[in-house]
Order: C-alpha cells, then structure tokens, then sequence
C-alpha cells in the first residue's frame, strides 16, 4: 500500500543520503498512525538498518549534528543545521527481556530487517512504517486497519507483549484515551489479568503515562473528547492498577482502603477541573472517596517520589492550596475574618478560588474575593500603598529588621478598614506600631 503524506524537504533530503548509503529510512509510529487518522500532531520518529556509529560517520557535519542518545538502543538524535528540525533514529533491533514487566530490555540485537523490529513493538497502530522516498507502508500486523476502525491491540499475544513490559499497559490505557480508541476485548482482559507486571516499572516511567492520561483531552486538537482524562482514569481503575501505580500511597492506606478506588465513581471534580487546577482535583477526590484529610504526608505520597513525581516544591505547593481549602470550611463569620484569610493564603489565591468554584463551596469568601477586586482592597503587602522604601525615609531610625512584621500588620489592618489603605494614613499607623514593638522589647 502506498501513501502520500506531505514532508519537510530536510526529512527527504536525510533520506536521500541514508539512500546513498544503501539504506532506506522509514517513519514508524505515531506520526503515521496519526496521518492515517487526518492530522500530524506528533514528532517524527525514523528508523533504518544502520547503527548509531554508521549514521555518524556518512552524515555530512556541515548539514547534520549526530547526538547519542542511547548506544545499547541504537538511538540517536538527528538535527538539521540552520533548522529547528530533529529526528530520532532508531537502529532496527529485536530484544530480550527479564522475567517481569521491567521497562528496558536485557539484551538488544541489531538487525537489518522490517519484521524483526515490528515484532517488538507495542500495538499494532505503532507499528506501521512508512517509506520516505517510495511513500510505501509496510504493516505486518494490519495496523491501517485497526487504525482507521480506531482499535487497540497488540502486534503479538497481550500475554507476550506485556510479559516483555509492564508499562505497556498504561500506554495502552493512555492511546485509549488520548485517541479516543476502543481496547480489543482480549487484549484488555490480559492487562487486567497482568497488571501484577507494572509492580517492576520503575516510579519515573509511571509519571509521564499518568500525568499524560491526566490532560488527554488536550493532546490533539483535532480530536475532540472533552471526558479523555476520566476515561482514562475510569480504565486504570477497572484494571485494579492503582496500587501499583501509587505504592507509596497504598503502604499509608492499605491495599484495602485502595481498593475503593476500583469500586466507587471518584473522578467527580477531575471531571470538571480545568487544567491548572488538574492535580489538585486529584488528591482531593482520591481523599474525598477514602474518606481521609489531604495532609502533607498524603500529598507526598500521591505526588511525590513515590506517587507522580512532583519535586518538593511543587508538593508543597499543592499542600498549601489544599490545607487553606481544609481551614476555609472552619467558620469565617465575618466579612474582615474572611479578607484577612484570604491575603494570609494570598500566594494561592487564584487556585483557591477556582477549587471553590469547582466545589461549589465558599460563598463568603468569593463574595470577598470579588469585593477584594473591585474595591482594591490590597491581597498582598505588594497592594498596600507603601513600601519598605516610604518607611526608610519617613523614619530612617526604624530597625529593618521589624519592616516585614510592620508591613503584615497594616495589610491586616486594610482587611479591617480597607479605606486606610492610603500612604499618610499608613504610615502614621505604622509609626505606632513600631513604637508598639519597641515598647514590648
């Protein structure tokens, strides 16, 4: 079967000089799978017999830069001079793996045939190849076919294409729902039955495929499938993948607590949550459905090292929107209580909101909020009508050291009487609270 797809001269002139040297060079993957679907949302990856040190070697260093990426794979990155285009090559190669689901293999052969490297692949909408010079597609394992009547299955036996590699499973849920694609029945039902493998995936390999199953539905423009996260979600549950995929979480709750996982409808803010607020939604309804607080060693667990991978910043900084949302349900009687909380959790204010909205919880201090905006009530000690600056020439006999604590204490005071929030005004306040903290002394 032959097939046009539009090309960058640079592409065709690298497969120009891989012909030269007797090879052809293909496309495989997901830029063809993606062709045969209407669109080219994806990088090109390119694949040939020669091997990484080949490829260096009849490359022209005036037009291409060779990187390796990884020897035993035979990977390189291709890029072309006085361009931002790149490829990676991959050397046509046929494995080994060790007893389990660990990613990488244990021995790698290079080899100079089609069939061999398409036996190694994943599915069979992967493992298409496409003939750069001759437009030819060559498919052992007719992924056009599955590809146009969008099914996912493996190029050989679910049994032995998840035996090799257990991560293959969560790719599996991830094009299920990045591409809106229905899993053949067999197939599902062996990674169901094999999701014990994913226990020898590494932590680092299940954050990229669950932090893409997350945001799914803003993978490809041109398909729309608003719900592509929840599907995928949904799916993980259903294949009782979630200890696996959260260990450090299960070992705090239990297998048993867990479980509920696979049992109850838990995606219900995830549902709605738009992208920033994505993670959040995450920890809150896995704690909604346990029943637990989203405590910091909750947060670290589900999206830490042993969750998704998030540094210490990031988990910190999750753990403050989610704490302040815990502290906002305690009774905030009055519209000052309210300012004042809202500029002590000032630096999270704008997911705050949103997890009210989304909630549907926290009237009074939306109502603030609003107010807060409209009237100029200041948020922060960058709102306030003076700064350390006004108090250094006003009254340079001031201690710098008590600017921070004079400052925090007249935002308060604007949450109280938002009109003093004028420099005269301040800065006399502030004359009497440095005297207040001297006296104390």
């Amino acid at each position: 079967m032959n097939m046009k797809i539009h090309l960058k001269k640079d592409l065709i002139a690298l497969a120009k000089a891989f012909k030269k040297h007797g090879a052809d060079l293909f496309i495989v993957g997901g830029y063809i799978r993606n062709a045969l679907l209407g669109f080219c949302e994806t990088d090109i990856d390119v694949c040939s017999k020669l091997k990484a040190e080949e490829i260096k070697s009849i490359l022209n260093p005036a037009k291409y830069e060779v990187k390796m990426v990884n020897p035993k794979l035979g990977t390189v990155h291709i890029y072309v001079k006085n361009s931002s285009s790149f490829y990676e090559h991959t050397t046509f190669r046929a494995e080994q793996y060790q007893k389990g689901g660990a990613h990488s293999p244990t021995e790698v052969r290079f080899v100079d045939d089609i069939p061999l490297d398409a036996s190694r692949r994943d599915f069979t909408i992967n493992s298409i190849y496409y003939n750069i010079l001759t437009g030819q597609m060559i498919d052992y394992y007719n992924g056009t076919s599955d590809t146009l009547n969008h099914i996912l299955r493996t190029v050989e036996t679910p049994e032995y294409v998840f035996s090799r590699d257990g991560l293959r499973i969560l790719r599996l849920v991830r094009f299920s729902c990045e591409l809106a694609f229905v899993i053949e029945d067999h197939t599902l039902a062996v990674a169901q039955k094999m999701v014990s493998q994913l226990k020898d995936v590494s932590q680092e390999r299940f954050n990229k495929e669950i932090i893409a199953i997350l945001f799914a539905d803003y993978k490809y423009e041109f398909i729309h499938s608003p719900k592509a996260h929840i599907h995928g979600l949904k799916k993980l549950s259903s294949l009782h993948a979630w200890e696996y995929v959260l260990p450090a979480f299960t070992k705090i709750v239990g297998k048993e607590n867990i479980s509920k996982l696979y049992t109850q409808d838990w995606c219900k803010l995830l549902s709605n949550a738009q992208p920033a607020l994505r993670i959040t939604a995450f920890v809150l309804d896995i704690c909604r459905a346990l029943k637990i607080e989203p405590t910091l060693e909750i947060i670290n667990a589900l999206l830490g090292t042993g969750g998704l991978m998030l540094n210490k910043k990031e988990c910190l900084h999750q753990f403050a929107v989610l704490d302040a949302f815990t502290q906002s349900k305690q009774e905030l009687s009055s519209d000052e209580q309210c300012r004042m909380f809202l500029q002590k959790h000032n630096k999270v204010i704008h997911e705050l909101i949103a997890l009210f909205q989304l909630t549907h919880s926290g009237n009074k201090l939306l109502r603030n909020y609003t107010m807060i905006k409209t009237d100029n009530i200041p948020l922060s000690i960058s709102d306030l009508n003076i700064n350390g600056n006004d108090i250094m020439e006003v009254f340079p006999y001031f201690e710098k050291e008590y600017y921070s604590k004079i400052l925090s204490s007249l935002l308060t005071l604007t949450a109280i009487m938002p009109e003093i929030n004028k420099k005269p005004i301040l800065l006399r306040e502030a004359e009497m609270l440095y005297n207040k903290i001297i006296n104390r002394k």
